[in-house]
């Protein structure tokens, strides 16, 4: 059977945390083999994308997590459930409705495991971990963006401060760093973006590892994150919990 290709991301996180990067087959179409483990529910999100590339990019990230999903569980991809939390976060669905579909060999490996995914222009991520919760975020950089016009929504003004002061050439690249670092830690809460990017501080950048600085928001108190090596043109983060919730 045809699968969407995964890349396996190093990183200087803890060991149970594992990262996949996806590079979305804009050549297939919904049709394709690739994308036989979608349920219909997911293919009918699909098809409300206007443009097709967005279709592929929510379709090949969807059936590469179902992959993933589906080895750890010890279950045919198709036969994983999705859900999604009170916040609207996906999650994997309750065991009596996995039970529906199959035996879990695993049971208390469900009920464990966390993921979160994103996309941008040409490919994905995936993190995953049976011990904590995750988050992830990869931007494609816009290099016509004025980073300035978001600089309130996104940064700190201790952040704006320093980037204005930075090497020109460098600061739409800090920026974006910045910018999937707050998406990344902010999705491992569970609460999202909505209480804004902007009361996290994480530049300046200092190594790969991301420092929260200044005052830290409750939510973040337990999280750590660390940047990704991404393709060229993009910016990569992935976040973790520091809280064990147990293991497989």
């Amino acid at each position: 059977m045809q699968r969407i290709p995964l890349f396996p991301l190093l990183h200087d996180g803890p060991s149970d945390v594992q990262v996949w990067r996806v590079d979305i087959p804009f050549d297939q179409t919904l049709e394709s083999e690739a994308f036989s483990a979608l349920s219909s529910d997911e293919r009918a999100r699909a098809r409300v994308f206007r443009r097709s590339e967005d279709t592929l990019r929510f379709a090949a990230v969807r059936a590469a997590l179902r992959e993933r999903l589906g080895n750890a569980l010890g279950v045919a991809p198709h036969a994983v459930r999705l859900a999604r939390d009170a916040m609207g976060r996906p999650c994997l669905a309750g065991m009596d409705a996995m039970a529906e579909v199959v035996e879990l060999a695993e049971p208390v490996a469900a009920r464990a495991l966390d993921f979160n995914v994103s996309h941008s222009g040409a490919h994905g991520l995936i993190a995953l971990s049976a011990r904590r919760r995750v988050g992830v975020d990869i931007e494609q950089c816009n290099v016509q963006l004025d980073w300035r016009s978001l600089a309130s929504l996104t940064l700190a003004d201790s952040e704006a401060a320093w980037l204005d002061q930075a090497e020109a050439g460098q600061r739409l690249h800090w920026f974006y760093d910045a910018w999937v670092a707050k998406e990344a830690l902010l999705k491992t809460t569970g609460v999202g973006v909505t209480r804004g990017l902007q009361r996290l501080t994480v530049l300046p950048r200092d190594g790969t590892r991301v420092v929260l600085r200044d005052q830290v928001p409750d939510e973040a108190r337990d999280l750590s994150a660390t940047w990704l090596a991404a393709p060229a043109g993009y910016a990569a983060c992935v976040a973790w919990s520091t809280t064990d919730h147990g293991a497989i």
